[in-house]
C-alpha cells in the first residue's frame, strides 16, 4: 500500500515525526507535534516543531509553527502529511 498524503486534521499529535507539505517550502519537511510550549501571552500551546538540523520556513519562530509568530505574522501552516517510511540500507 502506498503512503498517501493526508489532510493535516488527521496528523498524529503524539510527538511522532511525520513528513509535511508546506506551501512555498516543499514536501520534504520533517516535524513532530510539541506540547508544553508557551505562546506570546505566556499561555500553554502546542505546535508543529521542525526536526533539529533542518531549515524551517522563515515565519516559523524557533522552528515552531505558531498561529502568530513573534513578528505578529501567521506561520505558514502545513497542508498535508504522510508517515515516514523506514529506510533500510541493503
Amino acid at each position: 500500500m502506498e503512503n498517501e498524503w493526508q489532510p493535516m486534521c488527521s496528523a498524529p499529535r503524539d510527538g511522532a515525526l511525520i513528513q509535511v507539505r508546506i506551501p512555498g517550502h516543499g514536501d520534504d519537511n520533517i516535524v513532530g507535534w510539541g506540547e508544553g510550549l508557551l505562546d506570546s501571552n505566556g499561555d500553554d500551546a502546542g505546535g508543529w516543531e521542525f526536526l533539529e538540523g533542518l531549515e524551517p520556513p522563515n515565519d516559523w519562530t524557533s522552528g515552531i509553527c505558531w498561529i502568530v509568530n513573534e513578528d505578529g505574522v501567521p506561520s505558514t501552516q502545513p497542508t498535508a502529511w504522510k508517515a515516514l517510511i523506514a529506510r533500510h540500507n541493503t
